[in-house]
């Protein structure tokens, strides 16, 4: 189905390899943003896309470089 892809998630302490659809990957990215930031990955997107996180230093904002680097589970860069 056209917007279906799937996300293979390794885990090291016991190898084996998850594969997430495009839904299990949002939820994924959204948990990763509770977390971390203390809200909805739709949230953190909204800002993200803002440009509110532009030119400062990721690590200067707790939780921001964890969620800015599971951006690719929130499903939008499949298209």
């Amino acid at each position: 189905m056209e917007g279906e892809w799937d996300v293979a998630v390794i885990s090291d302490s016991h190898s084996e390899v998850i594969v997430l659809d495009s839904d299990d990957s949002a939820d994924l990215f959204d948990r990763i943003a509770q977390a971390n930031m203390s809200i909805t990955g739709v949230e953190f997107l909204r800002r993200w896309d803002s440009g509110e996180f532009a030119d400062i230093d990721w690590d200067s904002v707790p939780g921001l470089a964890e969620v800015a680097i599971a951006l690719p589970f929130a499903g939008r860069f499949a298209e």
